[in-house]
């Protein structure tokens, strides 16, 4: 493959000159100009508002974000009843909540049952001749 000298590939004299020219300021106008601050300001003015078209998601989100917030003390609504709150934890004149004394027994099942399993486990190991000796 050989490079030839065209147009495209300026030889290196082509490169100083102009290069020599660009610095005396005898290079002629640009090619292409950057417009000031100023101008930019009177061509976005000039455009006016644009409007971005928007989904139907964006649009309904709008919709309801628009609408106004009702008082909590409306007169539509039915008044809320006071709950009272089950005591899981603590003492309830010495009855627990309904699902208090499965939730203990589960709990209770699973620590056995880690225990168990990490028990077999180091029998197991002993009988292979893993464990201490």
């Amino acid at each position: 493959m050989s490079t030839e000298h065209g147009p495209a590939n300026p030889g290196s004299d082509d490169f100083d000159r102009q290069l020599r020219d660009l610095t005396s300021g005898s290079a002629g106008a640009a090619r292409f100009r950057e417009p000031s601050a100023e101008e930019r300001a009177k061509q976005a003015a000039n455009r006016g508002p644009r409007h971005q078209r928007t989904g139907w998601r964006k649009a309904a989100k709008a919709k309801k974000l628009r609408r106004p917030v009702g008082s909590p003390n409306r007169g539509s609504q039915a008044p809320r009843r006071k709950r009272r709150l089950k005591v899981v934890g603590g003492s309830n004149s010495g009855r627990l909540a309904p699902g208090a004394r499965a939730a203990r027994l589960r709990s209770f099942a699973k620590t056995a049952g880690i225990l168990v399993g990490f028990v077999a486990l180091l029998i197991v190991l002993h009988l292979l001749g893993l464990g201490p000796r």
